[in-house]
């Protein structure tokens, strides 16, 4: 049986890892080329929106959205200014060439597919304002959402909506499943789970959980 693991086991294997790679930027670049590569393989022939939060969730899909266009996809990003990141997410931001668009004229076309990294698993409190709007606009689209590592307004360690949540048609979890992938809500917002090895030690990597 596939270990399940609390956010701060998973936290704690991450810095383990920033330490062997000795640049904790490198294992973002990887989540991001993975998950591309992934998302790419599908063969969806739609436009990728790529919505991104303030925080490295929302760097992940930075370099996402940058492997995406890279890869001959049709994207158009959103996310907050330069001023907001941090760290490993800053640098995502300044490495990132497609045209940044601002949530005041979020856009949500039909036919088009919506990469969800508002919020990961470092959540810790209940969203609010802008971002509440954005994720009732999602949630009211009915397009498809894939989001990347839990579904954004999720609680990774108890499966609580955090004020409002995205739901996932699709969810594109890293290193392994979290306790808030198994308890509903956040099982129900979570859709179809997709393990994405991104090589770190002390996890067991799967392709695909079936619920």
């Amino acid at each position: 049986m596939k270990k399940i693991y609390t956010i701060e086991e998973i936290q704690n294997i991450e810095k383990k890892e920033f330490k062997r790679l000795k640049s904790s930027y490198s294992l973002m670049n990887k989540v991001g080329i993975n998950c591309a590569k992934k998302i790419s393989k599908l063969n969806l022939k739609k436009n990728f929106i790529v919505l991104c939060g303030p925080g490295n969730n929302g760097g992940d899909g930075l370099v996402i959205s940058q492997v995406l266009k890279r890869l001959n996809q049709n994207v158009t990003l959103y996310c907050p200014n330069s001023k907001v990141y941090r760290s490993d997410a800053k640098i995502a931001y300044k490495k990132n060439q497609l045209i940044k668009n601002n949530y005041n004229n979020l856009n949500i076309f039909k036919k088009s597919v919506i990469i969800d990294c508002l919020f990961g698993i470092g959540l810790n409190r209940k969203i609010k304002g802008i971002y509440k709007k954005i994720i009732k606009k999602v949630n009211q689209s009915k397009q498809k959402v894939i989001s990347i590592d839990i579904s954004s307004g999720i609680n990774g360690n108890n499966g609580k909506i955090m004020g409002e949540a995205i739901k996932a048609n699709f969810t594109y979890t890293l290193h392994a499943k979290k306790i808030g992938h198994t308890i509903n809500p956040g099982m129900k917002y979570s859709g179809k789970i997709y393990i994405i090895d991104i090589g770190i030690r002390g996890t067991i990597p799967s392709k695909k959980i079936i619920k």
